[in-house]
């Protein structure tokens, strides 16, 4: 009895410790957190709440160049040859062109202008987009070449590049603007008015249009492959 006694004691205490120690673990179990997860977590709030607030008292905000600034918003892209913008936009350049008479690029180039101006004025809009839409509207997808084939002439149509294409379409526009020539009218305000017309779709460049498709259409068993 005296040598049970002490065992069924060490037994009984040892059984209450390892159940106390036991029962903290499965309650942090079922919540989620340990209790040292809930002291590290505890610990690291209150240092960064300490840091912030003394960084906040001793940080004074320095503001950054432009150089540093523009770094930070535009990342560094890899060169590539296609992305670099022309010199001159190509429309605009090709329409100068088509208003120059007897090699005076200054005077088509004012009259460009003027009539940016213009159709600024009457829009309240971008006037470079309103010009390249009317021209592009202008701008026919065919052309209609007169071919002779045995004893008669046949009617073929051809696609036309983009170039040919707009070339056509200033053509066209320059052409439905002479209409009101006997005016007192200046040249850049019937140009001016008839952009504007070709946006509004009031312009004799819509019926050159359908005729030219009509007659591709007409013809069009005289297509050959390129």
């Amino acid at each position: 009895m005296s040598l049970r006694a002490p065992l069924t004691t060490a037994r009984r205490t040892f059984a209450t410790s390892s159940r106390a120690f036991a029962e903290p673990a499965s309650s942090s179990a079922q919540s989620g957190f340990s209790p040292l997860r809930d002291l590290l977590i505890s610990s690291t709030s209150s240092s960064s709440s300490s840091s912030s607030s003394s960084s906040s008292s001793r940080f004074t905000p320095t503001p950054s160049t432009g150089s540093e600034a523009a770094s930070a918003e535009t990342p560094t892209s890899p060169f590539n040859v296609h992305n670099i913008p022309p010199k001159a936009d190509p429309t605009l350049d090709l329409f100068t062109n088509c208003l120059m008479k007897d090699g005076k690029k200054d005077e088509a180039q004012k009259m460009v202008s003027r009539i940016l101006t213009m159709l600024h004025q009457s829009t309240n809009l971008s006037p470079q987009p309103l010009l390249k839409q009317a021209i592009d509207l202008s701008s026919p997808s065919i052309k209609i070449l007169s071919m002779r084939k045995s004893a008669k002439t046949i009617l073929t149509p051809r696609a036309l590049t983009e170039r040919q294409r707009t070339r056509q379409g200033i053509a066209w526009l320059l052409k439905a603007s002479e209409k009101g020539r006997k005016g007192t009218v200046s040249r850049d305000q019937r140009i001016a008015k008839e952009v504007l017309a070709v946006l509004e779709g009031g312009s004799d460049v819509f019926k050159w249009l359908e005729d030219r498709h009509k007659t591709a259409y007409l013809n069009r068993s005289n297509m050959t492959a390129r």
